[in-house]
């Protein structure tokens, strides 16, 4: 199998800017675009773009709407305008998957049976990306861009009710997002997660109308309630260490990270395969492998195409 070179922008890692993170269910079918482009499969290739563009549509769009909302609602101009104009670029980018879709049609010879497969995987993709982003809410995008930083100016002014206010908002923006992306695809297994973020908005709602003097310990308990409802945590941490391996042992990723220092691997399961993405400091992503989740077999490896001017691997 030869190693395919495409230029895999920051996947997996889900950066902090907000106009960045909401798009990286795109970026990472890009993975899956990229590899039958290369095979010259036009029907999944077609598959995978109308893929991308519907992340686009059922998580970028609600994201920067939702975000947009509290923006005007509260007078936040600056960060209006910019989601605005993110809101411009998603659309651009939804338009040019369609397209892309559109002409690789056009040129498909791919048997119903292996699309209907192919749409199935995409079903899973789809089912995992979805709850991603309000699953991690606290810990990436517009929390610690924005939240966070506008409670630390209320805190250093002493103003405890803005900052409960502050909190009980991003509990509340957390459960719209719940509502208006897994649950409004179908996903109904998330009502619960939307109903404890409620809750968690009422609670510190009712501590805000006590005049407080310092912060409740509340204040800091929403980051542990997605935490509380997963119930497969430590089985996924474990399979995610033996797929991690599996990369590692494969003799084309050894090659590709050969001489390289500070090597750190990131495995992502992405429905139906894992995709493990090395990196490190001073290159970023020096190559992916996607491995297959019921055989554990390592069935594409990626190299960066910085990385693979610098160094010939072995096909």
């Amino acid at each position: 199998m030869k190693i395919i070179a495409p230029s895999l922008f920051l996947l997996f890692l889900l950066i902090v800017q907000p106009g960045v993170a909401i798009r990286q269910g795109t970026a990472t079918a890009d993975i899956f675009i990229r590899r039958y482009k290369h095979s010259g499969d036009f029907g999944r290739l077609a598959l995978w773009h109308e893929a991308a563009a519907e992340c686009l549509k059922r998580i970028s769009v609600p994201m920067n709407e939702i975000a947009h909302d509290y923006y005007e609602r509260h007078g936040y101009e600056k960060w209006a305008a910019r989601a605005k104009k993110e809101a411009h670029e998603i659309h651009k980018q939804h338009q040019y998957h369609r397209t892309r879709a559109e002409n690789a049609w056009q040129k498909s010879k791919t048997p119903e049976p292996i699309l209907k497969a192919e749409r199935e995987n995409i079903a899973k993709f789809m089912a995992i990306w979805l709850p991603r982003y309000p699953n991690r809410f606290y810990e990436f995008g517009i929390y610690p861009t924005f939240f966070r930083q506008q409670r630390k100016l209320a805190e250093q002014k002493g103003d405890y009710i803005k900052a409960l206010q502050l909190e009980a908002d991003a509990a509340t923006m957390c459960a719209t997002q719940y509502e208006k992306i897994p649950i409004a695809y179908g996903l109904k297994s998330y009502q619960k997660h939307r109903n404890a973020y409620r809750r968690h908005t009422e609670r510190l709602q009712t501590l805000a109308q006590q005049n407080p003097n310092r912060l409740p310990k509340e204040v800091n308990e929403a980051k542990q309630i997605a935490r509380s409802l997963e119930t497969q945590e430590g089985s996924a941490a474990q399979k995610a260490d033996i797929i991690r391996h599996i990369a590692k042992s494969d003799a084309r990723v050894k090659a590709a990270l050969k001489n390289q220092i500070g090597v750190h691997a990131h495995p992502s399961f992405q429905g139906f395969v894992w995709v493990v993405s090395f990196s490190n400091h001073s290159r970023g992503n020096l190559v992916t492998a996607i491995i297959e989740e019921k055989t554990a077999k390592v069935l594409y490896v990626f190299c960066s195409t910085n990385f693979m001017k610098s160094q010939k691997i072995n096909q």
